[in-house]
């Protein structure tokens, strides 16, 4: 099983926390849109969420009889099919902050959690939970909920790289390049833990693990690990059912799907299909997809709303916008002592820190570490995405 060195986290998380994530019981519909910071993580989680608030108003809409009368479950929260987000938050929250968690008993004695009220309700009205993470997969819940009951239970540690019961896990890439640029920009604008120091600090510091969320590839490794036998644990699961949500098609019996900014970025049309198949999305119109949801996941759309995406867990500084540039390839530039505003990079180009970069990815053996964690898993399209992510 492989180990990484504990996870540097951010002020606003505290160990409980953390605990209270790893032994968060499952339901077969939660949804986890997961990465390392700054991989695309909100554009995901926007994606995700306008597709799910797509499917429910138009599964609602039906279940509706000829007289206007809504034959919807109960799961289907207050019945108002047309549910709208102020931010994108309201309905996927960031697992794994404070504020989202509560007391699951009035004694001083007991440190276990529970979700927020305001966190369920709201799921509630979705009729699904859904949230963003940037926990490595080790620190995960895995363990299904037994017959409805609530109450956490103590993962054990053999458990943590285990495959998930239940659940649908989104995993998000980028290139580690253009990572650490937009995650230097990010912390350097930060009101909490503002990085005051060089970005080539910065990249050391962000190599070496030392930043929240510590070192990517620790995280990428985790990951690869889970996807190199991408089907759910059926053991212990009971018989009260599917342990998936997704009843037909292709990704019934897969909790990951992988993803990649790069990838998005190319064909956004074709990952999003790849997510609606994989959530067992099947009440959207395809018009209304083609001419209302997908024009709204560019980047220039997303901008305009600025205020539905910038985090409001922490505070910025002078006037950051957490929609910069939304771009690929732009880290290369900081490696090369490149403005953003420079032309090409001519072939063969080199800098010291790209140096530094390189021999860090090699004495990291990363690209031995994803073989061996992907061992078992014949998809190269995942060990592809996977290895891609060091190139420059």
């Amino acid at each position: 099983m492989t180990t990484f060195p504990p996870m540097p986290l951010l002020s606003i998380t505290s160990p409980s926390t953390i605990a209270a994530c790893r032994n968060f019981p499952l339901r077969p519909s939660d949804t986890f849109i997961c990465s390392y910071p700054k991989s695309g993580t909100t554009w995901t989680q926007h994606i995700c969420l306008t597709l799910l608030l797509a499917e429910r108003k138009y599964k609602i809409a039906a279940s509706t009889d000829g007289d206007g009368n809504s034959n919807a479950s109960s799961t289907d929260g207050d019945g108002d099919g047309d549910l709208a987000y102020n931010h994108v938050s309201d309905y996927a929250p960031f697992f794994e902050i404070d504020a989202h968690w509560q007391s699951s008993s009035s004694s001083s004695n007991d440190n276990t959690k529970i979700l927020a009220e305001s966190v369920r309700k709201n799921h509630d009205r979705l009729g699904r939970r859904v949230f963003n993470t940037h926990l490595r997969w080790d620190m995960m819940p895995k363990q299904r909920e037994a017959n409805g009951e609530t109450q956490q239970y103590n993962q054990d540690a053999n458990m943590r790289n285990e495959r998930p019961q239940c659940g649908k896990f989104i995993y998000v890439t980028r290139n580690q390049i253009d990572v650490v640029a937009s995650f230097y920009h990010h912390l350097s604008n930060q009101k909490e833990g503002t990085y005051t120091d060089t970005y080539e600090a910065f990249l050391r510091d962000w190599m070496d693990g030392k930043v929240p969320f510590g070192c990517s590839l620790h995280h990428l490794i985790g990951f690869a690990g889970a996807f190199a036998d991408n089907l759910y644990d059926t053991s212990d699961v009971g018989d009260d059912g599917p342990i998936s949500s997704n009843t037909s098609g292709s990704g019934m019996d897969q909790p990951l799907l992988l993803l990649s900014y790069e990838k998005m970025k190319v064909n956004l049309r074709s990952e999003v299909l790849r997510i609606i198949s994989f959530l067992n999305l099947t009440h959207i119109p395809s018009n209304v997809l083609e001419e209302e949801i997908l024009p709204s996941f560019e980047f220039s759309s997303m901008k305009k709303n600025i205020g539905k995406f910038q985090p409001k867990s922490v505070g910025w500084l002078n006037g950051f916008q957490f929609l910069r540039r939304g771009v690929a390839g732009d880290g290369k530039k900081l490696l090369l002592n490149k403005s953003a505003n420079d032309g090409g990079e001519e072939e063969g180009e080199s800098s010291d820190l790209m140096d530094v970069y390189n021999d860090w990815v090699e004495r990291e053996e990363y690209c031995s570490k994803i073989s061996n964690a992907l061992q078992g898993n014949s998809n190269e399209d995942c060990r592809e995405v996977f290895l891609g992510v060091v190139e420059n």
